[in-house]
């Protein structure tokens, strides 16, 4: 097991939701996150996305399949769930010991969906 897999499934949420922000052409999170020299700006830009993040979640759609998503030039983007405190609380701790946490969560957000995560949220 690869630390990408272990990186993907410990802050699969917050890989979700960056992910969700890519797939709208919303890059600045990701970018903020990725390119962020020290822990501070990670933090902010997490806190500013999942912030937006609710926002968007509660005004989107809900389909046939109780899924939420959102249209986008035709498009349907499901929308996944919000990462969990804990979630959040880790990821931050693990940036403030190793900055390539943060650059490695934005590197697998900018990835290509796996097909379990193609068909919706949670």
């Amino acid at each position: 097991m690869g630390v990408n897999y272990m990186v993907e499934t410990e802050y699969e949420g917050i890989v979700k939701m960056l992910r969700f922000f890519v797939q709208t052409k919303n890059f600045s999170y990701v970018d903020r996150i990725g390119n962020a020299l020290n822990p501070e700006p990670v933090e902010v830009a997490l806190l500013e996305a999942i912030r937006a993040f609710r926002s968007i979640r509660e005004s989107a759609a809900v389909g046939e399949n109780g899924r939420r998503f959102v249209e986008k030039d035709g498009s349907k983007i499901p929308v996944p769930g919000i990462p969990t405190e804990m979630e959040v609380k880790e990821f931050l701790e693990a940036v403030h010991r190793d900055m390539s946490v943060a650059k490695l969560v934005a590197t697998l957000a900018l990835s290509y969906p796996s097909k379990r995560e193609e068909g919706g949220d949670e």
